[in-house]
């Protein structure tokens, strides 16, 4: 009778462990697949535009400066009231008092700079326009552009997922049909944010002041992005 020995035990047990580590290696469980991406684009025109009106004073007496400041100000919000921008669409700063050096030929101060932020949310081109109008005839030196949006981006947002999944849809159909596959079902979809880019404003040539006609906003594409895996039948 022929022995087996603890040897040939050990031996025998790492031969089984190393067939049922195998194993998953050798059988395929799951079914065929395809993973395609796919992209969808919306243009829009920015409709709301955000503006930064800044008043300032510069000398010595910085009570008198913070009084102009503050009555610069006063004229921006009335401005804002005379155009029906809501009073949460403007927002006023605090006093910002900074010191005023000369460098040469000694660093020495020579006054204060008081100034104050003023931000306006318009909605239209037409009360954008007339924005920037009013607040140059207040004599406001610092009026800067501070960005666009479009009111309805997330809607829009919507439409350019649905455009990017038809658009992996088609893109899978076209490469399983050169396959001699059929397209099953989609079996992972994965979806990536979109961030729409700012447009540039830009102003055509126009002699009549304030007047919409002399701006165009451009538009903006909204983006959406997927990556979806289907069944191949």
């Amino acid at each position: 009778m022929k022995r087996i020995t603890a040897a040939s035990l050990i031996a025998l047990g790492a031969l089984s462990l190393t067939a049922c580590n195998d194993a998953p290696h050798l059988i395929n469980h799951g079914p065929d697949s395809i993973t395609v991406s796919g992209s969808g684009d919306i243009s829009a025109q920015p409709d709301i535009f955000r503006v930064v009106a800044t008043a300032s004073e510069q000398g010595d007496d910085i009570t008198a400066m913070k009084s102009r400041v503050d009555d610069t100000v006063a004229d921006m919000l009335d401005l804002a009231d005379d155009l029906d921008i809501e009073e949460k669409q403007v927002r006023a700063s605090d006093l910002r008092v900074q010191p005023q050096w000369q460098y040469q030929p000694e660093r020495k101060l020579i006054g204060h700079q008081v100034s104050r932020d003023v931000t306006f949310r318009a909605n239209g081109l037409d009360t954008y326009t007339q924005l920037l109008d009013g607040l140059a005839k207040q004599g406001l030196r610092d009026i800067r552009p501070a960005g666009t949006e479009v009111s309805n981006a997330d809607e829009l947002a919507n439409q350019a997922l649905e455009k990017a999944v038809a658009d992996a849809r088609q893109r899978a159909s076209i490469i399983a049909e050169a396959a001699d596959r059929e397209l099953g079902k989609a079996i992972q979809i994965q979806a990536q944010d979109f961030q729409p880019p700012q447009p540039v404003m830009m102003m055509a040539r126009s002699e009549k002041s304030g007047n919409a006609d002399s701006y165009r906003p451009g538009e903006t594409d909204i983006t959406a992005r997927v990556q979806i895996t289907f069944e191949l039948d």
